[in-house]
């Protein structure tokens, strides 16, 4: 194939380290040979010169670990269009080890020629691992595309807004994290961030209590066990995009997944803003926290919010902040219809 100019490497969804009978499990040593095998026929490929140079590679369900160095150099040489779907070892939490090396690593290793950058996850990017691109330069970028990438602060988000050439951005299946129950020690041991988060009194704290605001209770060190909330909200996002990516033509943002915008599925009909915030609580995300108690469809930890009207209440925030996010996408998309226009 000389004018080949674009590979894909699918693995497994599942990670094990058995081959276990009837299953399609892929162990981590047999991917890592595949990709040293991978790495070598591209290195070798190069020195035909009858044969074109492959620019674009996806992995799929690539896990969560990271390459060794002499893999990762000639597996990415040469490629300026780089698109990444994380998959978790036997199906567990994503690994603080793999966000790091994602961040300090990996993308600084191609940053400097990247056009395009896809990276999609299972509600990766903040708990129990963080991802943070601070620092990040991608001077030739033009494409970002991010899946379900969970944000619990605005300085999770910086990076992004740092890359001033981009022309292209999808935030797909995106979140913001509102309100969170922390839970000792495992936030402790996830060394999870939440600066800037306001800490919400306990259920036995008189709410009517004149002198009570939630914005009273400040991000504590350690943090104490119980519920916070965070006023980072998708307004403010949008805001910030159109603002500080003065090149940005087009702009999506809606649940979709790798299958709809990768691989030319149908794209699922809902509403532009649905789900687009999160709640974090006993290890898991959801949403029917925002619902009034008689609506939930499964039990949850409610018995904290029931309290009609309480301070930093999630009940009722997809309708509250609704406004406030439609009328900041519209204008963001106005804007690069504006700009697309004026070419």
């Amino acid at each position: 194939m000389p004018n080949l100019d674009c590979l894909e490497v699918r693995f497994s969804p599942f990670c094990h380290d058995e081959m276990l009978p009837g299953t399609w499990y892929e162990p981590s040593s047999i991917r890592m040979k595949t990709l040293g095998v991978i790495s070598k026929t591209l290195r070798d490929r190069e020195s035909r010169p009858d044969a074109s140079i492959i620019r674009e590679l996806v992995l799929n369900y690539l896990e969560d670990m990271p390459l060794l160095k002499d893999l990762k150099d000639n597996l990415l040489h040469n490629i300026d269009k780089l698109h990444i779907r994380v998959v978790y070892y036997n199906g567990e939490i994503e690994k603080s080890e793999f966000a790091s090396y994602l961040s300090s690593t990996l993308l600084p290793s191609v940053s400097e020629h990247l056009v395009e950058l896809t990276i999609a996850g299972l509600c990766w990017g903040s708990i129990p691992a963080e991802f943070n691109g601070q620092g990040l330069s991608f001077p030739c970028l033009e494409s970002l595309t991010l899946e379900q990438y969970i944000i619990l602060r605005q300085d999770q988000f910086d990076w992004i807004l740092e890359q001033r050439t981009l022309i292209n951005l999808n935030l797909y299946s995106c979140k913001i994290v509102t309100h969170c129950l922390v839970q000792q020690p495992d936030f402790e041991d996830w060394d999870v961030n939440l600066d800037g988060w306001k800490k919400l009194p306990d259920v036995s704290t008189n709410m009517d209590e004149a002198n009570y605001s939630h914005m009273s209770h400040p991000h504590l060190e350690p943090l104490e066990p119980g519920w916070y909330m965070n006023d980072l909200r998708w307004s403010d996002m949008f805001d910030r995009i159109r603002q500080n990516l003065p090149l940005l033509e087009n702009f999506n943002f809606r649940c979709s997944s790798w299958q709809n915008y990768f691989e030319g599925l149908p794209l699922p009909h809902n509403d532009d803003l649905h789900n687009r915030y999160y709640t974090f609580d006993n290890g898991s995300w959801g949403w029917v926290l925002y619902m009034p108690a008689d609506e939930c469809p499964r039990s949850t930890e409610r018995n904290y919010f029931e309290i009609k009207n309480m301070p930093g209440t999630p009940v009722g925030l997809y309708e509250r902040t609704e406004p406030a996010d439609r009328l900041a996408l519209e204008t963001l998309m106005e804007a690069t219809r504006k700009r697309c226009g004026e070419k």
